[in-house]
C-alpha cells in the first residue's frame, strides 16, 4: 500500500507529530496535526504482547482497536475480519470523539465518507481480512500510516494465533469425544460377551423346560378333559414363554455377531418384528404404544438382515426415548412401489421432535441432544451408513413438540412385474 509522499519534518520528542507544511496552490491537503499521546512503538509491543489468543476474533480485534485511541486519537480505525467461508465478516470500528459518521459509495471502506482511507490486508489466516485507516479531518501523514502498517503485522499475528488456538480447542475436544466413544464401544463389546454366555447358560435350562412342559402336557392329555383342560393350559403358556425366551436369545446372539454375511433377499416384515421384539423393554418402560401397518405379502428386499435389524432398533430406540412421561405412539408402516422397486418403511413416533436448528447434524457422527450417558450420537450416523451401504435412502422430518418421522426406502431384491397397463 502506497504512502503519502510528503517528508515528515524532525519531530521535538518521540511521542509528537509537527504539523506538516500548508497546502500549496497545487490543491493539496494538510496532513493531520493530532499528536500522539503516547510513544507508538511502545504502545504497539504492549499489544503485541497482551492481546489474548484465547477470546472470541471478536473481542481481541476491540481489545486492539481500543488499544490505538491512544497513539491515534484523531484518526478512523477499523477492522473488517473474515470468521468463515459463508459467514457475514466480522466488522469493528472507532470514531474519533464527536465525528459522526458520512454517506459513501464505496462498499470496500468501512470510512467511504472519508477523503483519505488506508486500507491493509491482514494476514491472520483467512483470506480477506482487512485494517482500515482513515483520517477525519485531513490527509493521513507518513508517521501515521507507518503506524497503521506495523498495528495491522500486530493484529495479523494476534489473531493468527487467536485461530490457531481455537483450532486446537476443537481438535482437543474432538480426541476428548472420540476418546470416550472408544471406551463406550470397548464396555459395549465386552457387554456383548457378556451376554452371549448369559444367552449359553440360559439356552439349557431352557431347553429342559421345554422339554419338560411338552412331556407334561402329553401326560396331561390322557386325563379326563374336565381334569386336564387348566393343567394343560398352564403347561402350553409355560412352553409358549419359554420358547420365547429362547428365541430371542438365539436371535441376540445373532444380532451382537459380527457380520460375515453377503446381501441376499430377507422380508422386511420379519426384520421390522425382529427389531420390534428387541425394542419391547424400552417400549414398556416409554410407555410406548406400536402400531403396525403391513403384511406378510410385502416383496424380500436386498440386504443383511443384521444391519438392517441395527437400522430398526436405532430408530425404535430414539422414538422410545423421545416419548413424553406419560408415553406416546409409535407408527410403523410399509409398501412398495412396483415401479420403482423399491419398499419404504415410515418410523413415526409422537415424541418431542427435533429442534430445527440440528435438523442438519443429527447424521454427523457425535451429535446428540440426549442427556449423558443416554446416548453417543452414532445411532443415526451408523443406520445412514448401514442404508446408504444397501443403495437406498434415509429423509427425516420433524415438527418440535409434535414428533419425528423417518422415511427408508430400500431396493426390492427382484421386481414383480407390474400388472398395470404400460406406462405412455
Amino acid at each position: 500500500m502506497s504512502s503519502d509522499p510528503q517528508e515528515l519534518t524532525p519531530s521535538p520528542g518521540p511521542a509528537e507529530v509537527r504539523p506538516s507544511e500548508p497546502a500549496q496552490s497545487g490543491g493539496r491537503r494538510r496532513s493531520s496535526e493530532a499528536p500522539l499521546v503516547e510513544p507508538w512503538r511502545e504502545v504497539l509491543l504492549r499489544l503485541a504482547v497482551t492481546l489474548p489468543i484465547d477470546d472470541e476474533l471478536s473481542q481481541i480485534t476491540q481489545q486492539f482497536i481500543d488499544g490505538l485511541a491512544s497513539i491515534l486519537p484523531l484518526a478512523a480505525v477499523g477492522a473488517c475480519i473474515v470468521t468463515g467461508p459463508q459467514a457475514t465478516p466480522l466488522v469493528i470500528s472507532r470514531l474519533p470523539t464527536g465525528s459522526v459518521p458520512g454517506i459513501g459509495r464505496d462498499p470496500t471502506r468501512l470510512f467511504p465518507w472519508l477523503d483519505d482511507e488506508r486500507i491493509f490486508d491482514l494476514e491472520d489466516g483467512a483470506v480477506g481480512s482487512t485494517f482500515h485507516l482513515g483520517a477525519v479531518s485531513a490527509a493521513l501523514n507518513p508517521l501515521q500510516v507507518q503506524i497503521a502498517e506495523q498495528a495491522a503485522l500486530v493484529l495479523s499475528s494476534s489473531l493468527r494465533k487467536a485461530r490457531a488456538y481455537a483450532r486446537a480447542q476443537d481438535s482437543a475436544r474432538s480426541m476428548q469425544k472420540l476418546q470416550a466413544q472408544v471406551i463406550q464401544s470397548e464396555k459395549l463389546a465386552s457387554l456383548g460377551q457378556i451376554v452371549a454366555g448369559v444367552v449359553h447358560e440360559l439356552n439349557n435350562p431352557l431347553t429342559s423346560i421345554i422339554a419338560y412342559a411338552d412331556y407334561l402336557k402329553r401326560k396331561a392329555a390322557t386325563r379326563p378333559p374336565e381334569e386336564a383342560a387348566d393343567d394343560l393350559e398352564r403347561l402350553r403358556r409355560i412352553g409358549e414363554a419359554a420358547a420365547r425366551i429362547l428365541n430371542f436369545s438365539r436371535d441376540l446372539v445373532t444380532y451382537a455377531r459380527p457380520s460375515v454375511d453377503v446381501p441376499g433377499a430377507i422380508l422386511a416384515q420379519n426384520v421390522l418384528e425382529k427389531a420390534l421384539v428387541f425394542c419391547e423393554h424400552e417400549f414398556a418402560e416409554s410407555k410406548t404404544i406400536v402400531q403396525r401397518e403391513y403384511d406378510a405379502t410385502l416383496p424380500p428386499v436386498r440386504g443383511i438382515a443384521g444391519q438392517l435389524t441395527q437400522v430398526f432398533v436405532n430408530l425404535f430406540t430414539n422414538a422410545a426415548h423421545a416419548m413424553a412421561p406419560e408415553g406416546g405412539l409409535l407408527h410403523v408402516v410399509a409398501h412398495h412401489d412396483v415401479r420403482s422397486g423399491t419398499l419404504t418403511v415410515e418410523v413415526t413416533d409422537s415424541g418431542s421432535g427435533i429442534d430445527p436448528a440440528d435438523m442438519p447434524q443429527i447424521f454427523e457422527p457425535f451429535f446428540t441432544t440426549k442427556t449423558e450417558g443416554r446416548g453417543t450420537g452414532l445411532g443415526l450416523s451408523i443406520v445412514r451408513g448401514i442404508v446408504d451401504a444397501h443403495g437406498g435412502t434415509i429423509q427425516c422430518q420433524s415438527t418440535l413438540g409434535s414428533g419425528t418421522t423417518f422415511t427408508l426406502t430400500l431396493p426390492l431384491a427382484a421386481i414383480v412385474p407390474s400388472v398395470g397397463p404400460p406406462a405412455d
